[in-house]
């Protein structure tokens, strides 16, 4: 439990942070099941090499929360209208493998540097055997936009269809349009950090982004499969992701989704979801019955039933450089001022 008498309020707390580096911007939504209670936005969405403020309207790039957001939804309705089931496998997994990060898979490849990715997966993706640890993998993830994209045709146009459209989002999309920019949250200059992912792994890659990124999604899969592969990509304000959650914690598919599929292994995992895990400094003050997701950008969302409240917190905290940093701290601290506004 955190302790921290700025905890009682985000804006005092977050705009400590801005000041300390964490991050340069934030943008939250706090409220329950009914609808957003409380809103705002600190920093600026863009330090470097201008300055421009973050707002409510800021849009930010959501990374992993695209996991839940998007791909887990729309799996969950295809299993809804039988298209599917659980158990059924896509290509040597189950999709409740790769929903719950069980399927073995490693956590990582950048799949834009090999010619044929699938064939990647196949061959350099297995690292355990089948449902013996839960692994938090992006390649979980990419198999299920394979299966997506064949089953309705196309991701983005399912996502929109399905989720933007019938919520009455309009400020949640992938590719946003470059008219949009000033509104974007940039994130980091050049992919250094995948870069230094690759050359740890002895991996070549001669294409790597140079100068800002901004507008784009930071995720180099998702950049080269043309905007998401599934596991990133999503951009959108915290009222957005906001909206999207309520409408999940009210969705018939929350019980089912939400339980601990993962029960023994080290990391407690439902349906696309990230359940509470013993010690975490995000998500320890948090009911057993919490669930949500967090980011790389520097993004989470977390729902807490038996408090009724959702707590969306977006950040850019990989601009102008991705480094590592408390983030999980400052996603715990938030979360106590969350529960504290109940």
């Amino acid at each position: 439990m955190c302790n921290d008498p700025c905890a009682v309020n985000p804006a005092d707390f977050l705009r400590r942070e801005i000041e300390l580096g964490t991050f340069p911007s934030a943008s939250w939504a706090i409220g329950s099941r009914a609808g957003i209670e409380s809103e705002g936005a600190l920093g600026h969405s863009i330090a470097v090499p201008m300055r421009i403020p973050a707002t409510t309207d800021t849009i930010y790039d959501c990374a992993s929360l695209t996991k839940p957001l998007i791909t887990t939804i729309l799996v969950l309705q295809a299993i809804d209208e039988k298209q599917i089931s659980l158990d059924d496998e896509y290509r040597g997994f189950t999709f409740r493998e790769l929903l719950t990060h069980t399927s073995g898979l490693r956590a990582w490849l950048p799949l834009y540097a090999f010619d044929d990715p699938l064939y990647a997966i196949a061959i350099d993706g297995p690292e355990h055997p089948r449902r013996t640890a839960a692994v938090y993998s992006d390649l979980n993830f990419v198999l299920l936009w394979y299966a997506l994209t064949e089953m309705l045709g196309g991701y983005i146009s399912a996502a929109r269809d399905r989720i933007f459209e019938p919520l009455g989002l309009f400020d949640a999309m992938f590719n946003p349009p470059p008219s949009l920019r000033p509104r974007i949250a940039a994130t980091e200059w050049g992919q250094r950090w995948e870069q230094g992912m690759c050359a740890a792994r002895g991996i070549r890659f001669d294409r790597f982004r140079e100068g800002l990124i901004w507008g784009e999604t930071h995720d180099g899969n998702s950049f080269h499969a043309g905007g998401t592969y599934g596991n990133a990509g999503l951009f959108a304000t915290a009222r957005d992701v906001f909206r999207i959650a309520q409408w999940f914690a009210n969705s018939s598919f929350v019980s089912e989704a939400t339980r601990n599929y993962t029960e023994g292994m080290a990391d407690h995992r439902g349906l696309g979801w990230q359940l509470p895990t013993a010690g975490s400094l995000a998500t320890s003050m948090l009911s057993r019955r919490a669930y949500g997701h967090t980011g790389f950008t520097g993004t989470s969302v977390w729902i807490d039933p038996d408090a009724d409240r959702i707590m969306v917190l977006l950040t850019n905290r990989v601009h102008p450089i991705a480094a590592a940093n408390s983030m999980q701290r400052v996603r715990g601290v938030f979360h106590q001022s969350g529960l504290r506004q109940r």
